[in-house]
């Protein structure tokens, strides 16, 4: 019974027990491609404890649990006593894009593709767009992004930096220069970078050359203001007007050897073509005739006919290259005679320059001319009535009376020396020569019945005691002692400023009559032409001649007169100037003139024209030689031709 009971028990036991629990856990991915759930699938038993971990792919990040798990942690357990789902959430990973911005800016950002969610999405594709302010320009991106593409795509695969550059606008500033002189441009502004970036405000000042002078701004300014500023917001375009005003109240022998230029005159016309190229250096004018700065040439032919020749203007290119200008007035074209001496001046006080010809040639008489400059190219061509029809050798300009203005004087190897004085405006009136010229008369009995000496071949005036009065220099009477007994030899006359001269103020600097020591036997026939300059630099001004010699007819003779104090001279000729005595000159006379050519602070004897190009005339131009050259050394002149 017993046996039975335990084996009833035994069945019981064995027929309540039942079969084990089982449970399911299932893990995904969320996204699938975000990454992997281990286990993805697995059978539990109940109550058993299960481990999942969740594995982010590449460019996501594990981010919660959910569904029969929570939390962040990448592992997580679950208990399972049910089946369970669990769900391992994964997200892009995020990257910063940080947009920078050099200058004045803005950037755009345009999502191209998303990575699936600034920060961005890992893998999102965004544009970029720089959008420039006002004057400024994009350039280019800098960082992660590099080129200058706009608008330009970024993949977001990591935390980015990009920099887009920004400049100010740059725009040209053109100076352009009318004269000689420069332009210095400071900022004073800075925009931002000649090309100027938009909004520097430039400083411009004008910075004349020489003797030139600023005048005014034209173009994008509009100043007579030196200094001036000009701000660049656009290309801008300025032009500087520099001139050159010239000094024409002188006296003519002050303009001939200190202003007007040395031009090889007859290489000039030759240049234009001008056949009576020999002829037109006694004839010529230099000046600013059309206002720009530069000299320019007034000439006409020297024919000796009394027959209207043509007058015609070479103007300068700025370069002293010349072109033939027909646009003057037409009257000075056909109603002039040729003279022996050209000057010019201001005679009218305009400050523009005029050009007196004592017109009249070998025994063909003229009145005087004065041609007067006006603005624009226009001219007042006259003749000058009150004085008698002369043919004059030379003539000269300075202030006689000390009013202010310039007065003339004819040395015309006559009985009809004179001069003319001006009232200021060019208006003048006519004065005997002994009505000027005191206590002296050599026996002629002139038309009006003043006495006086016979005539004079040359002239000239200047202050050369410097004491602030025009002088007068005399010579070259025409006639011989029997016929003159006023002037022996060239004479200079003191002035005072009172419009008179007297013989009792004057200072005779030799005889020209005289057979002088180094003169092997010549003598002086006629003192043609003077010029006064402080050649030793000892604060007295010297005078250079030119001359003919009586004995032999095709020679020339030049003379150095040194000071030896105020209103004395020496003649130092034969000391100080090798080869004084050339032959076979021929041609027309040259003027004589004493400056430094050379730029080397002392002064040369040399003539009115450099007539370098006459040694290529044709050899039946007989006598035809280099202009005369001699430069002073110091302690005498030196022989260059």
């Amino acid at each position: 019974m017993k046996k039975l009971f335990s084996f009833l028990l035994i069945v019981v036991l064995i027929s309540c027990s039942k079969d084990p629990v089982i449970y399911t856990l299932t893990a995904t991915a969320n996204p699938s491609e975000g990454g992997s759930v281990s286990p993805s699938s697995q059978q539990y038993d109940s109550g058993d404890v299960a481990t999942v971990t969740a594995t982010p792919s590449a460019e996501y990040v594990f981010q919660s649990w959910s569904g029969s798990a929570s939390g962040s942690s990448p592992s997580t357990t679950v208990t399972m006593d049910s089946d369970k789902a669990v769900v391992a959430n994964f997200v892009k990973k995020k990257y910063a894009l940080t947009v920078n911005v050099e200058g004045e800016g803005s950037v755009t950002e345009k999502v191209i593709k998303a990575g699936l969610a600034t920060d961005y999405n890992s893998g999102t594709v965004v544009e970029l767009t720089a959008v420039p302010e006002g004057e400024w320009l994009f350039v280019e991106w800098k960082g992660d992004l590099t080129g200058s593409e706009n608008p330009k795509e970024i993949t977001i695969d990591k935390a980015k930096t990009v920099t887009a550059v920004f400049v100010k606008k740059q725009y040209p500033l053109t100076i352009e220069i009318e004269g000689e002189g420069t332009v210095t441009e400071e900022v004073i502004k800075q925009g931002l970078a000649t090309d100027y970036n938009s909004g520097t405000i430039v400083e411009l000042t004008a910075v004349p050359t020489g003797d030139w002078e600023f005048v005014e701004w034209t173009g994008d300014i509009t100043s007579t203001e030196n200094p001036v500023q000009i701000t660049i917001d656009g290309p801008k375009t300025v032009k500087v007007r520099f001139m050159r005003y010239f000094n024409y109240k002188v006296p003519s022998h002050d303009w001939e050897n200190l202003y007007a230029p040395w031009f090889d005159l007859a290489k000039i016309t030759d240049s234009l073509g001008f056949t009576k190229k020999d002829s037109y250096n006694t004839n010529s004018a230099y000046a600013d005739f059309n206002f720009d700065g530069y000299m320019d040439i007034m000439i006409q032919p020297n024919v000796n006919d009394g027959v209207p020749v043509e007058t015609f203007f070479l103007i300068n290119d700025k370069e002293n290259k010349f072109s033939v200008d027909t646009n003057f007035p037409i009257e000075l074209q056909t109603s002039a005679i040729s003279s022996r001496k050209t000057i010019v001046g201001d005679f009218n006080g305009d400050g523009k320059p005029d050009v007196v010809r004592p017109q009249g040639g070998h025994d063909w008489l003229g009145k005087p001319t004065i041609t007067l400059s006006g603005k624009d190219k226009s001219f007042i061509f006259k003749l000058i009535g009150d004085g008698p029809q002369v043919q004059p050798h030379t003539i000269c300009s300075g202030d006689i009376d000390n009013d202010g203005d310039l007065d003339l004087f004819f040395a015309q190897a006559g009985e009809q020396d004179g001069f003319l004085i001006n009232d200021g405006s060019a208006n003048f009136t006519w004065k005997w020569i002994s009505e000027i010229i005191q206590d002296f008369d050599g026996g002629y009995k002139y038309p009006n019945g003043k006495f006086g000496a016979y005539g004079f071949w040359s002239s000239e005036m200047t202050d050369v005691d410097k004491d602030g009065y025009i002088d007068l220099i005399l010579g070259g009477s025409y006639k011989d002692m029997d016929y003159d007994s006023g002037f022996y030899g060239p004479t200079i006359l003191w002035g005072d400023g009172s419009g008179q001269f007297y013989k009792s103020n004057s200072t005779t600097l030799f005889n020209d009559r005289d057979e002088l020591n180094y003169l092997d036997g010549d003598r002086i026939s006629l003192s043609h032409d003077y010029s006064v300059g402080d050649i030793n630099k000892d604060g007295y001004n010297d005078i250079v001649l030119y001359s003919d010699l009586r004995n032999d007819q095709n020679g020339v003779f030049y003379q150095v007169i040194l000071a030896t104090g105020k209103r004395t001279f020496e003649d130092k000729t034969n000391e100080l100037l090798p080869d004084f005595h050339r032959t076979g000159t021929g041609g027309n006379h040259v003027w004589i003139l004493l400056r430094d050519i050379d730029g080397d602070g002392e002064l040369n004897i040399v003539e009115g024209e450099p007539m370098l190009s006459i040694q290529d005339t044709p050899t039946n131009q007989t006598g035809w030689r280099k202009s005369v050259n001699w430069n002073w050394n110091g302690s005498s002149f030196e022989k260059i031709n």
